[in-house]
């Protein structure tokens, strides 16, 4: 028993395997390294990390619908000076393009016209608009109690449209916008009423004479008030030469916060790790 009593304190083996004479042969398991237990840690992290970022194309989840139109304006005038210093508009390109989240939207089906719209259940509406003619670019994001309405008709009718108003420290505005491709049936398009689909326009004709319009009316106090508040006006309709209906797909909540979390925590520990070399 005295080479029991002998023996390292970092030995590992039981007692019962001790033997007389085992102190010139007991051999003591080794203690693992802690840096090489943290060095594996982080590349399992890293890995983890690394495979949700290359799985996210596979999570989203589409409900932002894009849809814009280029091409000339018709007719129309630009009193607040948005796309101007003062000359006609008429004759110039645009492009107005749309963001419309469908998620509180209600849906409806009637026949093979596919529609969404808050007019019905009144909920918030979350759109943007975008109008670009030359060097000149205007954005507006109406309130979220605006109207906001989509449909589709195949083989060749889209609609999308928005009305309502936001304000600044200056002022009212009132905007109302619509974008309709409608090529009369001639050119199947598309074949199906899904939204999450790419549907793109080339050279087509629009029998209703323009496939874009937008209203801007914006009111503000004069000083003093002498003749009333001041109220100017922008608007314009546009004949269409292209257009392109797409879904921006964008990830869950949830799914993006895990994302981030797992990228916080390698942060942490790569730092620590740096810390300790």
């Amino acid at each position: 028993m005295k080479c029991l009593s002998k023996m390292s304190a970092d030995t590992r083996i039981p007692l019962s395997w001790a033997a007389p004479g085992c102190m010139q042969t007991a051999i003591s398991r080794p203690r693992e390294n802690p840096t090489r237990q943290h060095n594996a840690f982080a590349r399992v992290l890293c890995s983890g990390v690394l495979a949700g970022m290359l799985a996210l194309p596979a999570m989203v989840h589409a409900t932002i619908i894009e849809f814009s139109v280029s091409g000339i304006v018709a007719k129309g005038e630009d009193h607040l000076l948005l796309f101007s210093t003062g000359e006609s508009i008429v004759g110039k390109p645009y492009t107005m393009k749309f963001l419309l989240d469908t998620s509180t939207l209600a849906e409806s089906q009637s026949g093979n016209i596919h529609g969404a719209s808050n007019s019905s259940n009144g909920a918030p509406a979350y759109f943007s608009g975008e109008i670009t003619m030359g060097s000149r670019r205007y954005n507006w994001t109406p309130d979220p109690t605006s109207h906001a309405s989509t449909y589709l008709r195949p083989p060749s009718n889209i609609l999308m449209l928005s009305s309502g108003g936001y304000s600044d420290s200056y002022g009212q505005y009132n905007v109302s916008s619509m974008l309709d491709v409608s090529t009369g049936g001639l050119t199947p398009y598309f074949d199906t009423a899904e939204f999450e689909q790419r549907i793109e326009f080339k050279d087509f004709f629009d029998p209703w004479g323009y496939s874009a319009e937008f209203q801007l009316t914006y009111t503000t106090p004069r000083y003093p008030d002498d003749h009333g508040p001041y109220v100017g006006k922008t608007n314009f309709v546009g004949t269409g030469t292209y257009a392109l209906w797409r879904v921006v797909e964008v990830p869950e909540p949830a799914q993006a916060g895990m994302l981030l979390a797992g990228a916080a925590l390698l942060a942490a520990v790569t730092g620590r790790q740096r810390r300790r070399a």
